[in-house]
């Protein structure tokens, strides 16, 4: 649930997420749309005692590497043992100031950099060598990459120590997902067994599972068009089709702001043709608690799906839109309906 309004109204949201049990709390970092991250990271960090606290997701393009190390090895001091550092090539806070993504090499040397500058050593950036001075004791920073493709994802597999993977969630998918993250360890003889994997898709509350797939596909399809379209599992014939499916994603108004942006995703992909592939690869976490619980439990035993990272809609919220009563009464039946139920 990104900090778009309040950050009081946003305190009152961690708090309720730790309350409930949750593992991981991860403010977004979007500047010209939501309440600044690292104001947020602290608010929780002061506010919590219990859960791990997520930059969800930094870029390496909107801040040197001597920033984000300062202000991680700030927080280290207020929650220790507790951060986890959310990184991407950039996804609005990156378009919206009519910049472009990161390379992916670039990502990589910054990850790199930001995690020897935490740990106490000396960096060379850019052709500048930089070293801490700020007399705080040194750590490891755990580091986590939001994955929406094959070569992002091998090399988080190769720098960092986990991912957050939203690639389909058909059994060909993850099968990739695997078999691109066991690749990756390997080449940096690392063990593919402690890369630490959470999953990403949305919840979409409602009366019944076709009433919530009416609304919302249940997964994110525009990682389908973020950098290349190969490797993703498109078929050639659907390329076209799906660039048309995301053609306006790039607009802050449209994606973050849009009224019933995700009906309007169900309709297009409908008329496309593509809404029966697009569900295929889906989580499907679509309808009322019971049913969610039982998909997760199906998810679970079938492909060891077992750490997620939500995103919760009902039908009178988004991630950016809705009152605080509403997102508190998606957090409670996320906690007392749907997580009781997991085996």
């Amino acid at each position: 649930m990104p900090p778009h309004d309040t950050i009081h109204d946003g305190l009152t949201l961690w708090r309720a997420c730790e309350a409930a049990g949750l593992d991981v709390i991860g403010p977004a970092d979007s500047q010209n749309l939501m309440r600044e991250m690292y104001v947020c990271l602290t608010a929780i960090a002061m506010s919590t005692e219990r859960a791990k606290i997520m930059s969800y997701a930094t870029n390496p393009i909107t801040r040197h590497p001597t920033v984000t190390a300062s202000a991680f090895t700030s927080l280290q001091e207020l929650a220790p043992g507790r951060l986890m550092m959310g990184i991407a090539t950039g996804d609005s806070a990156i378009w919206s100031m009519g910049a472009k993504p990161a390379k992916l090499q670039y990502l990589r040397e910054y990850i790199e950099a930001v995690k020897a500058l935490c740990a106490g050593e000396s960096i060379t950036w850019e052709g500048q060598r930089f070293r801490p001075r700020w007399h705080s004791e040194a750590f490891d920073l755990p580091t986590y990459v939001m994955c929406s493709g094959p070569k992002t994802l091998r090399m988080a597999a190769e720098v960092a120590d986990g991912a957050v993977v939203h690639m389909g969630f058909a059994p060909e998918d993850l099968a990739g997902v695997r078999e691109v993250i066991d690749e990756g360890r390997r080449k940096a003889n690392r063990d593919p067994k402690t890369f630490d994997i959470w999953w990403n898709a949305p919840i979409v509350f409602d009366k019944s599972y076709e009433e919530a797939a009416n609304r919302n596909i249940g997964w994110f399809p525009r990682w389908l068009t973020m950098g290349s379209l190969e490797g993703k599992g498109i078929p050639n014939e659907l390329k076209e089709k799906i660039r048309e499916l995301n053609h306006d994603q790039h607009s802050l108004d449209n994606v973050y702001r849009g009224k019933d942006r995700e009906e309007i995703i169900v309709e297009r992909a409908k008329s496309l043709g593509i809404y029966d592939w697009l569900i295929h690869r889906s989580a499907r976490l679509l309808g009322p608690p019971d049913v969610i619980s039982d998909r997760l439990n199906e998810l679970a035993a079938s492909e060891g799906l077992v750490q997620w990272i939500f995103f919760l809609y009902s039908a009178n919220t988004t991630p950016v839109s809705g009152s605080v009563d509403e997102r508190l009464r998606l957090i409670k039946l996320l906690s007392s309906e749907v997580r009781p139920k997991l085996r």
